[in-house]
């Protein structure tokens, strides 16, 4: 989507004329995926397959193309992939993944599910957002490629049924497949083109030898070369294995090497080439004995390790050495090509060497030695990963409880060198805490799954988390650890609320707070109870949430735990505005945001100010919900909390919205957009979008609000985003009824209904419902419409939602209206301007007293409703509701008239038009 606008910077009154707008320039569209690894340096032959591919990328049909790349080990299919991949980049703009599918490693395959997966979040869907079942993450996949130019390399897939899941559906897609086996099914069922690669030709694999060894040298001795060309079976990884020996040892002849690789009964029999396989544990055997003892050694251990690519650091920690000694010891593996160079300061073993080092290992060292340094290397990421953690959250509660916690409110800078070590590591991690688990290093591994908690549960990496909290439970289970049991149960609670599952969360509520019981544990009790709480507050059950919150906070404050208590303050705000009972939702506000303060929790402070703010908006006092938002939006600018400044941006151009300063809404709309694509937070995009959409329905752009409309539905529903979904529904909706396309502002609304009514949110579905009536009601359907205004009241008593009543009661007055019955439209809106009056909604008042004026000129009381009109149109400028201030003065002149006032009509009507118009030149064109 095209962004209207950057950062907006607006002061002053922009009706009132004293206006100072600054707009920058639109915010550059994220770059797309570029996961290619680095292209293989000198790479040399294979000139018939290249020009093979090129020709098959121009012929391509109606269908992708799909380009089944096969062969032995060995054989350069994944470098000749990458190769070719990286020289028709720029054809795919939309972007390149590449995804290893780890057919033939001892870890297993990838599933198709984990594949998928992975490839969602490349294209920018939140692992919390991802759907469970394989066929759903297909046509999700599907989704996010239709249409695009991409490339997508699957490397090392085990079968085809491996690939099927993971083939786009568009022909503007391109997929490049590589496999040991023939995948017959690949071509008889998705039409691939198969191409079978060979041995190098004599020629190209001498080329490979002299470009990575010297040209010069392979000149100079052309016999001795020929002879290792043959010795290495034209093997291109033996080949660029030998040769890299060669490149080292600069004094060395080629002869020399020949006659070393020669050694032995085995490798004499290789010499013949009678088994080209064999010739890469020929090639790895010359260089593993060219290696001095230290960088032997590292080898072997490195083979040890499951994860896909390694840091200096963590190699270190595997050898027992510093990680600048590490980083030379690699380099060297790397100039031996025993190890390849991935960029960023990282290495990648490729599977046929792991399997080598593994082999060599076990022949080598003891089992005491491997077995030390696995848990060196496991001990290294567990601490580095919970002293990490402080710095994201500094006041959870972690298995080791002993850990320093780092200073208030680090410096951006140190928590972002944090979170950037655990992007990076993020696989590791999770394959370390699947190894330390099959070797029943059962603490080890639910330390790990503790250690990773708050990093995924920071980038709603749902899926992962919830995978490594399994296996952290089966070994507490395993260990019978209660303890451990406990942090397993809740996380997994957690993680299943996030991801919308309530049934579920609140099983594993029960069974960690049933563990918090049996071993006298107070702080973890009262963790459950507060996550019970939140969980009862998605079902809109606020009663329930108010009495677990409350026996939170009783235990919080025993404890003394001011952080926790704060958070369940804030809980319990939450669920007394639930309940419109604002007074108290803002006195428990108030006490979270003074603990904040005293203990110098910004982050904390930003939270409960947003919360104010949504307090004060449900009060209707809209200037405060301004001050409270603007405060939380200096507080994550100031400690570089970029996901709560798009949360607390996008409400920021809600409330602009309200008020009728729509250029500026629509400004902080878009650079919450802007944002959230940037961290590549796809459910907070979506939710932007819906804010978006309402915003441009407001300034009367009906069609640009359905397309913003529209592609935040795409994306939420892509999500199961379930209560997100029924927002852009909702927003579709209200822009259809303002069309007049009623029948569509019906449909939606019912899905809406459906969906509202599935996942229990009843302050949703009465809202809906009051939707429905509006619809009725403009169709002049007004049985219908009274029918849905006294279903969403009985709801709204039901929930005690007072400000939703006063809602309900002011749409049934207008349909009684509408029915002749003003006596009775009168009645039903003057209690709800009581309830509006009680707590407190200034914004429901102004429309109620306008609405009371309406009433009482029908009932031919013109002075009456003077009065009620000119009061909403005092209250709509008093709290700065342009929009509602207009229409006061249009019914305000339309009672002059009936007055025969000419004069006080005349200057009514003056005023709103010049208010309307400046409106109007102000926002422009859409």
């Amino acid at each position: 989507m095209t962004a209207l606008f950057g950062e907006a910077n607006a002061k002053g009154d922009l009706v009132s004329g004293d206006k100072h707008v600054h707009l920058a320039p639109a915010p550059e569209a994220e770059a797309p995926p570029r996961q290619l690894p680095l292209d293989v340096p000198g790479f040399t032959g294979r000139r018939d397959v290249l020009d093979r591919l090129d020709a098959l990328v121009a012929d391509a049909g109606p269908a992708p193309v799909i380009i089944a790349l096969t062969g032995m080990p060995g054989i350069g299919k994944t470098a000749l992939a990458v190769h070719w991949a990286h020289l028709m980049a720029d054809h795919f703009p939309d972007g390149q993944l590449f995804i290893d599918l780890r057919g033939y490693t001892k870890r297993g395959p990838v599933s198709p599910r984990e594949a998928l997966g992975q490839a969602l979040r490349t294209l920018r869907v939140p692992s919390s957002r991802l759907p469970v079942e394989e066929d759903e993450l297909a046509a999700l996949y599907r989704s996010r490629l239709a249409g695009k130019r991409a490339l997508i390399v699957l490397d090392d897939a085990a079968s085809a049924q491996q690939v099927y899941p993971l083939l786009p559906g568009t022909s503007s897609c391109v997929v490049v497949v590589t496999a040991r086996r023939r995948l017959t099914a690949l071509v008889a069922r998705c039409g691939a083109k198969a191409t079978a690669l060979d041995l190098l030709s004599p020629a190209e694999a001498r080329d490979l030898v002299g470009e990575v060894a010297g040209r010069e040298r392979t000149q100079r001795e052309p016999d001795a070369t020929a002879e290792l060309v043959q010795m290495c079976a034209r093997l291109p990884l033996a080949l660029r294995v030998a040769a890299a020996n060669l490149a080292t040892r600069p004094h060395q002849s080629v002869a020399a090497t020949v006659e070393a690789l020669a050694e032995g009964d085995r490798l004499s029999k290789l010499a013949a080439g009678e088994d080209p396989g064999e010739a890469v544990g020929a090639a790895f055997d010359l260089s593993y004995r060219g290696l001095a003892p230290d960088r032997r050694r590292a080898f072997r251990l490195l083979g040890l390790f499951e994860g896909q690519n390694v840091a200096p650091a963590a190699v270190g920690a595997l050898l027992g050495t510093t990680p600048e000694a590490a980083r030379r010891l690699l380099d060297e593996l790397e100039t031996a090509g025993l190890v390849q160079a991935i960029g960023g300061g990282r290495y990648h073993l490729h599977e046929l060497l792991r399997e080598y080092a593994q082999g060599r290992a076990l022949r080598e060292d003891s089992s005491v030695v491997r077995t030390a340094a696995i848990q060196r290397l496991a001990m290294w990421y567990l601490t580095t990963a919970q002293q990490a953690g402080r710095f994201l959250d500094r006041y959870r509660r972690t298995i080791r409880q002993e850990l320093t916690a780092p200073p208030v409110n680090p410096d951006p800078a140190e928590r972002a060198r944090h979170l950037e070590w655990f992007a990076a590591e993020q696989q590791n991690l999770t394959e370390l805490t699947r190894q330390v688990a099959r070797l029943h290093w059962d603490q080890l591994a639910w330390e790990l799954a503790d250690a990773v908690y708050d990093f995924f549960e920071l980038r709603r990496y749902c899926h992962e988390n919830l995978e490594v909290h399994r296996v952290g439970l089966e070994a507490a289970q395993r260990g019978a650890n209660p303890v451990a049991r406990f942090f397993m149960h809740h996380h997994i609670s957690v993680i299943y609320r996030e991801l919308g599952q309530t049934q579920e969360a609140l099983l594993e509520a029960a069974s960690a707070l049933r563990l918090s019981l049996q071993v006298e544990d107070r702080y973890g009790e009262a963790a459950v109870l507060d996550n019970m709480a939140r969980t009862h507050l998605q079902l809109s059950d606020y009663r329930m949430a108010l009495e677990l919150g409350k026996q939170a906070l009783a235990i919080r404050r025993e404890i003394s735990d001011r952080h926790a208590e704060a958070t369940t303050l804030d809980t319990l705000a939450r669920g007394y505005q639930g309940l419109s009972k604002y007074d108290r939702a803002y006195e428990c506000a108030a006490d979270a945001l003074e603990i904040r303060k005293e203990i110098e929790d910004l982050r904390g402070e930003a939270e409960t100010l947003d919360n104010m703010a949504r307090i004060y908006y449900g009060w209707g006092r809209i200037s405060e919900s301004q001050d409270a938002t603007e405060q939380a939006l200096r507080i994550r600018r100031e400690i570089g909390d970029r996901h709560g400044e798009g949360e607390t941006l996008a409400f920021l151009g809600y409330l602009y919205m309200r008020i009728g300063r729509h250029l500026q809404a629509r400004a902080y709309a878009e650079e919450a957009l802007s944002i959230r694509r940037k961290i590549t937070d796809r459910q907070g995009e979506g939710h932007a979008l819906v804010y978006l959409s309402t915003i441009r329905r407001r300034l009367g752009w009906h069609e640009k609000a359905v397309e913003a409309g529209l592609e935040a539905l795409d994306i939420l529903q892509e999500l199961r985003d379930r209560h997100g979904e029924a927002e852009a529904l909702d927003s579709l909706s209200r822009c259809y009824r303002r069309m007049g396309v009623y029948e569509r502002a019906r449909q939606d609304a019912n899905r809406s209904l459906v969906i509202r009514r599935s996942i229990g949110d009843r302050h949703g579905e009465a809202n809906v419902l009051n939707a429905l009536g509006l619809i009725e009601l403009n169709a002049g359907r007004l049985g219908r419409a009274r029918h849905a205004a006294k279903r969403s009241l009985r709801l709204c008593h039901l929930i005690d939602d007072r400000r939703g009543v006063a809602g309900s009661l002011d749409l049934l007055s207008k349909v009684y209206l509408q029915m002749g019955l003003a006596e009775k439209a009168l009645r039903t809106a003057e209690r709800g301007l009581g309830l509006e009056d009680d707590v407190g909604h200034s914004y429901g008042k102004v429309v109620t007293l306008r609405n009371l004026g309406e009433i009482l000129l029908r009932l031919n009381r013109p002075a009456d409703a003077m009065v009620q009109v000119r009061l909403a149109r005092r209250l709509a400028a008093q709290i700065g509701v342009q929009h509602e201030e207009i229409k006061a003065l249009r019914l305000l002149a339309l009672i002059c008239d009936t007055a025969a006032d000419a004069a006080a009509a005349g200057a009514a009507r003056t005023e709103a038009d010049a208010i309307d118009q400046e409106l109007k030149q102000l926002l422009g064109d859409p």
